[in-house]
């Protein structure tokens, strides 16, 4: 065996394994983020077969096998178990690895941009393609910067404020639950949600928009909003990334979304590492030491957090507000909602639970997003809830 070539090798290979950051916050070197592995492990592979074509060839081989079954484990269960999944072993694995792959329109230079106020947003008037395996769909903003069309902000009826679930992730704009509701109402709907905004965002941003016409707000909540509302109250806090952080998140990004030789490799070796590392420096239980610990006692957390936003909205808007939440499947966070307003009530404020609707069908097999399926359901049961109401 060649020790050079094998140190040299060892040594590619850790560089982009350890040092990411360093390579995404020097864009004159970026490039070679993409390089080393493959040709480190091309050296690592050179040097243990001794200099000899075949064994090196043979051992080639083996690993483009393995690269071949981890990556395509993504596009297989995308294309083929888009409603049966696998053993449950091989589907959560798939899941991590997905997470690698995943492309997000937050950090998508293509399609935002930051802003100083709000993080990011989209870029306005653009048209875009948004992909994931499972999906591609297009992107069209209007001058607000929102996926909506510029007509919808003219006097609309009805604001929705949401995340990556109210925008559409995945779902063409037309197949959203808010265009279910506008077209079954017969009103004019403007979506403003964007990617990952807890309330505390959609709130600042619903104060760019004039809400004169307004007769009913739809808020879709998730269980993420909760550390970004909780951070903000009771004083908004400056954002944590700043310009070049968008440029550094953006980066970041680009190398989930760009396939590189050897990358489903690179990633299990990374994982092998990362995991290796956790459970090392995790303390092992004490079997003798019996711990009785009390009852956790329940506290209504995301209501704490969530219902100050609304009395923030209740200052520019007197109407009434339709809440429903979508994250985790079949874990309705609205019960929490309707629990704390039983104690706490609110005029005008009326929760919807959605997830008795949706089956596992109506989410993507590798992404826990609803697609169109869900959409639908959602948006023709806002649509019979607003009708009984009569507020339009």
């Amino acid at each position: 065996m060649n020790v050079i070539a094998f140190l040299s090798g060892v040594l590619l290979l850790c560089m982009p394994i350890f040092r990411q950051d360093f390579f995404v916050r020097h864009p004159t070197i970026f490039p070679l983020y993409f390089c080393l592995f493959p040709i480190g492990l091309t050296i690592l592979l050179w040097s243990v077969s001794n200099k000899r074509m075949i064994r090196f060839a043979v051992l080639l081989i083996i690993c483009i096998v393995i690269e071949v079954g981890l990556v395509g484990s993504v596009a297989y269960m995308a294309s083929y178990q888009r409603y049966k999944p696998l053993p449950e072993n091989y589907y959560y694995w798939v899941l991590g690895q997905y997470g690698y792959f995943k492309n997000t329109t937050n950090f998508n230079e293509d399609l935002s941009r930051y802003d100083s106020s709000l993080t990011y947003r989209f870029r306005p008037n653009i048209t875009g393609r948004f992909d994931n395996p499972e999906f591609d769909v297009e992107v069209k903003t209007n001058s607000l910067g929102v996926r909506d069309d510029e007509a919808s902000l003219k006097d609309p009826h009805i604001v929705v404020l949401g995340d990556s679930h109210g925008m559409g992730w995945g779902v063409e704009k037309d197949e959203r639950f808010s265009e279910s509701v506008e077209q079954r109402l017969h009103v004019n709907v403007l979506n403003t949600a964007i990617t990952s905004y807890g309330t505390h965002r959609e709130t600042k941003l619903l104060d760019q928009i004039d809400l004169d016409s307004c007769k009913l707000l739809i808020i879709q909540y998730c269980e993420n909003d909760l550390e970004e509302n909780k951070t903000n109250l009771p004083v908004p806090q400056k954002s944590s990334t700043d310009a070049f952080g968008f440029e550094i998140a953006a980066k970041q990004n680009t190398i989930n979304t760009t396939y590189f030789p050897f990358k489903g490799i690179f990633l299990g070796v990374r994982w092998l590492i990362t995991s290796g590392v956790t459970s090392a420096f995790q303390p092992i239980p004490n079997a003798s030491a019996r711990q009785v610990t009390a009852p956790a006692v329940f506290k209504p957390e995301h209501a704490e957090a969530f219902f100050p936003y609304l009395s923030r909205i209740r200052k520019k808007y007197k109407g009434p507000i339709v809440v429903f939440d979508l994250g985790i499947y079949n874990h309705p966070i609205v019960k929490e909602f309707q629990a704390y307003q039983a104690l706490h009530p609110a005029d005008g404020l009326h929760f919807v639970n959605v997830h008795p609707l949706l089956s596992r069908q109506d989410y993507f097999t590798i992404d826990d997003h609803i697609n169109a399926r869900g959409h639908a359901k959602i948006g023709a049961a806002l649509a019979e809830y607003v009708q009984e109401k009569g507020w339009l």
